[in-house]
């Protein structure tokens, strides 16, 4: 028998089996409590008073009236230090509505949209003033083509394309006088929904943007209808004439009152559960403030989820019904991504401070609308972490115990959950979480990059059809689901703020358990990705099978040695080497039970030996390294476009670039995290698009080839 095979047959028949409905990470007593006091009704009511705010951006009005009611609701749940930052670096003008109005004024008088009628209506950096024209169908408005035939000069265009581009067309290029935009994406199953819409914040040179309102799809199909020319026979009921009647001659009246502000400081809330004895271990919980009005699951949810994590946690402690932890838990309500990109550049010591990082974006969602569950990411494979399998051990445990089994209510469960966590007001829907393959665009992955080095994870529901759109309001978002996520973000945040030297062991048990399954799934993909290949693709296969292998026995070994913060005592330490040798021998993918797969499928002996290609062979002899400090390689990292990867691949390719991996290093671990989840999850990697990349950051400055 393999040393992988042997390795991995205790993880693999468990991992088959396992319904624990139960975390060996929460104490009954402190499940018992957290579920009793964390109220989802509770959260809900806060987001009640968190949707009447437009927040668009950082330097919006309604931004900082909305971090000012946080800050003082933090206060009153009872945090610690709760204080407001106001001097973080922001990007781009501040910009708040006042009002706007978009009528018909003929053949008609009829409001087609308005700011007090649905927010979203106003596009973000629509500036002030009064406009009134003819309306032209331009189709999407995103080509030349659309315009061929069409005279918009002096007029208002409609269009279904993307209001920044058609911006650019129709103003910029033709002189009309604004955009009227309409969402074919979501039209069809959701036709009166308002999408929320962006112009930008600076215009090229010499250009000035004007505005865009944001209408339905009914309200615009109606609109393309009436603009359109009709048989004739349509305009003369039962008729049999020919030809055709000219479209209705439309002509609206836009009126706009908006400000921008050069003051684009990003604020944001802190608030402490101050630990007993560490202080340079933080756990932060994180939920971002600025999106549009209503917004309340993206992100009302998560802001609210943290007033009352905050609150609950405190609380016990403060009766004396959980101990306070050892390490603090800190409370971050920030501008997405860019605020705290900003607190880090403006506080750099502070990534030395941070643990881990848990991030609520979107943990609200009712979900059988919209067939929608609860994603709770892993870390990337750049930053393996014992972050995945508390964050797994608990939220698993939660969707079991809130789920109906049929075996269960044959044994005798009084209900149809065996540990229900359900809120007053809350539906008796079941808890639907998957864990998931790393993703970004939320803050999260901040605390990722490498720039900043700390593991993080995020609870994001998904599909969303009702995300950014005047139909993300109170009544998709369910109490219940509010207080099943709040649960398990105090839940692994209590565990890890409170965790001893003496606990440790119950933790490694579970990272072992989960490095095992981990190398379980990297033979599990060689071999069906070698079993699918044909006969010309298999020596490929072979080795991509080896390199999956041997890079998910690198990364179990890290997250083996991630256990090490933890100030593991001498036994534990002894167990860690020998389990991380064990590994290591599992990890020779041309030793492993994948090459007896490999000779069962081929039919042959002999395993070919990889030939590099020449592309591969030049990769080898590079070693990249940053050239610059923190402050630029925020700044400026995000601006670098093209090499054709996946966007998290991309984000990835980054946080391995360390001064010691070489290109080759680095396209190998990158094939691997793609293939490991599959190429319909982050694409395809190649060898060119990883090099293009790495190059295209050296000749930008940003990266050195090391001598």
């Amino acid at each position: 028998m393999s040393s992988l095979f042997r390795y991995l047959s205790f993880a693999a028949c468990a991992a088959a089996v396992a319904m624990p409905q139960d975390s060996p990470l929460v104490a009954p007593d402190v499940y018992r409590l957290l579920s009793g006091e964390i109220s989802g009704d509770i959260a809900y009511d806060h987001i009640r008073h968190l949707t009447l705010y437009h927040s668009p951006n950082s330097g919006s009005k309604g931004y900082r009236d909305k971090t000012r009611w946080i800050f003082d609701k933090a206060k009153q749940v009872g945090l610690d230090d709760v204080r407001l930052i106001e001097d973080l670096k922001g990007r781009g003008p501040g910009w708040t509505a006042i009002s706007a109005e978009l009528f018909i004024v003929s053949p008609e008088y009829r409001r087609l949209a308005s700011y007090d009628a649905a927010a979203v209506a106003i596009a973000t950096n629509s500036r002030s003033g009064t406009w009134e024209g003819e309306l032209v169908d331009v189709g999407e408005g995103i080509r030349d083509s659309d315009y061929k035939g069409k005279d918009v000069k002096g007029k208002m265009v409609l269009c279904s394309g993307a209001p920044g581009l058609v911006m650019d067309q129709a103003v910029w290029k033709r002189g009309a006088l604004g955009v009227v935009y309409y969402n074919v994406a979501r039209g069809l199953d959701h036709p009166d929904q308002v999408a929320w819409i962006n112009l930008r914040s600076e215009p090229p040179k010499g250009k000035q943007t004007t505005f865009a309102f944001s209408i339905s799809y009914r309200a615009g199909m109606e609109l393309k209808r009436r603009l359109a020319a009709a048989p004739a026979s349509a305009a003369i009921p039962g008729t049999f004439s020919e030809g055709k009647r000219a479209g209705e001659k439309i002509v609206l009246r836009a009126t706009v009152e908006t400000q921008f502000s050069q003051d684009a400081n990003q604020w944001m809330v802190e608030g402490w559960i101050k630990g007993t004895k560490i202080h340079d271990q933080a756990i932060v919980l994180t939920a971002h403030l600025q999106e549009e009005k209503y917004s309340a699951n993206d992100d009302n949810s998560g802001l609210a989820n943290l007033l009352e994590i905050g609150r609950a946690l405190q609380k016990l402690i403060r009766e004396g019904r959980l101990a306070r932890p050892a390490r603090d838990i800190r409370f971050w309500w920030c501008n997405e991504i860019s605020g705290e990109y900003a607190y880090f550049a403006a506080h750099p010591e502070e990534r030395g401070k941070v643990l881990a990082n848990i991030n609520q974006d979107m943990v609200g969602a009712r979900q059988t609308l919209g067939a929608r569950i609860q994603h709770v990411t892993r870390t990337p494979d750049s930053r393996p972490s014992f972050l995945n399998d508390v964050m797994e051990s608990i939220a698993v445990a939660v969707a079991q115990g809130n789920s109906g089994y049929l075996a269960a209510g044959q044994a005798g469960s009084r209900t149809p959950f065996s540990k229900p966590i359900v809120a007053h007001f809350g539906s008796r829907d079941r808890y639907g979480v998957e864990i998931v393959p790393f993703f970004t665009n939320t803050d999260h992955m901040v605390f990722n990059d490498a720039i900043i080095g700390v593991p993080g994870v995020t609870l994001t529901n998904w599909p969303d059809p009702h995300i950014h759109s005047s139909d993300d309001d109170l009544w998709q978002v369910d109490p219940a689901q509010l207080q099943r996520n709040a649960f398990v973000v105090a839940a692994a945040s209590y565990y890890l703020a409170a965790l001893e030297p003496a606990g440790v062991p119950v933790l490694a048990a579970q990272v072992h358990s989960g490095v095992g399954r981990s190398l379980s799934h990297a033979l599990a993909r060689a071999t069906e990705r070698l079993a699918l290949a044909p006969p010309s693709m298999r020596a490929a296969e072979y080795h991509d099978g080896v390199n999956l292998i041997e890079q998910a026995a690198r990364r179990a070994a890290i997250t083996l040695d991630s256990l090490s913060a933890f100030q593991p005592e001498p036994r534990l330490k002894t167990q860690l080497e020998e389990w991380k040798k064990a590994i290591r021998a599992a990890g020779d993918g041309r030793k492993s039970a994948f090459a007896d797969h490999c000779r069962l499928l081929t039919g042959q002996n002999e395993l070919p030996a990889p030939q590099p290609s020449d592309v591969e062979k030049r990769m080898a002899g590079k070693v990249p390294e940053v050239a610059v400090g923190p402050t630029e390689y925020i700044e400026k990292r995000f601006t670098l476009r093209g090499g054709g990867l996946h966007g998290v691949m991309a984000y990835e390719l980054w946080n391995l670039v360390d001064g010691r991996r070489s290109y080759l290093d680095i396209y190998r671990a990158l094939r691997a995290e793609a293939q490991a989840a599959g190429e319909w999850y982050y694409g395809t990697v190649e060898a060119r698009q990883v090099e293009e990349s790495l190059e295209r950051a050296v000749k930008a400055g940003l990266l050195r080839v090391k001598k």
